[in-house]
């Protein structure tokens, strides 16, 4: 069974444009990486120093190696320091889906 993920980020005041720039530069790479389902950046349409990713992988195991990755292990070096609060959700497929 796939691994739905949902990553929320509060980004500092000021930092809104640094740290989109910084999530951007890990989107082409990580669309190529072995298991990735799907990988979308998204703002809150109400407080856009929100982010939310959200992410579909083949399996944990793949999840984890992305997240082991170079380009995300940098990423998360570098972020701690704009970030007000995160939150890092791998989920569980209960039902629904894509839409026929």
């Amino acid at each position: 069974m796939t691994v739905p993920v949902v990553a929320i980020f509060v980004v500092k005041p000021g930092a809104e444009q640094t740290v989109e720039a910084m999530f951007r530069a890990v989107i082409d790479t990580t669309l190529t990486e072995e298991g990735c389902i799907s990988y979308q950046l998204n703002r809150d349409s109400e407080n856009p120093r929100r982010f939310v990713w959200t992410e579909e992988w083949q399996s944990r195991e793949l999840l984890q190696k992305h997240i082991e990755a170079p380009h995300i292990a940098t990423l998360f070096a570098e972020l701690p320091q704009y970030i007000e609060s995160s939150d890092i959700i791998a989920l569980e497929k209960m039902a629904g889906g894509a839409a026929k």
